[in-house]
């Protein structure tokens, strides 16, 4: 009986595993969720983490490279997601090191892109816009004002 209910753990772990790829933390409460056993839930984990199906820094660059095709984002913005998702800060900063060295081009990026839809608007106004935009997309303030201040400055 003990086994059966330890094997029906790990069949709906896998399930959720095959869907997308999650951290240790998603999976636990998911199983939780379902109300399997505490017990059943560590050995499915650990047995999850033996065969390499269950990896937060893996799971972390995954979902770092998903995000930034999906909507870029800025470093901040990708760390708050990580801790959400239970993710160790050293691991977290494992998978967005990664990205740093394109953080810049992405802000870039979306900069140009925003611009269209702010050069009707007051100077002032346009750069509160961009300043907040990029805010809510998580760079970190002195790339932010570093973007902000280059675009704005070329206009004078």
């Amino acid at each position: 009986m003990k086994k059966d209910s330890l094997e029906k753990t790990i069949t709906y772990g896998r399930r959720l595993l095959n869907i997308r790829p999650r951290s240790e933390k998603e999976l636990r409460e998911r199983l939780f969720r379902k109300r399997f056993s505490p017990e059943d839930i560590e050995k499915a984990l650990s047995f999850f983490k033996s065969k390499k199906l269950l990896d937060d820094l893996k799971f972390a660059r995954i979902w770092v490279e998903s995000r930034l095709r999906s909507s870029p984002r800025g470093a901040m913005l990708l760390e708050r997601e990580l801790r959400e998702k239970g993710i160790a800060q050293s691991i977290i900063s494992q998978a967005v090191t990664s990205f740093v060295d394109e953080e810049r081009s992405i802000a870039e990026s979306l900069v140009e892109a925003k611009m269209h839809s702010l050069k009707n608007l007051p100077r002032q106004k346009a750069r509160k816009k961009l300043f907040d935009y990029l805010v809510r997309k998580g760079f970190k303030f002195d790339l932010i004002d570093d973007m902000v201040n280059g675009y704005f400055h070329e206009d004078e």
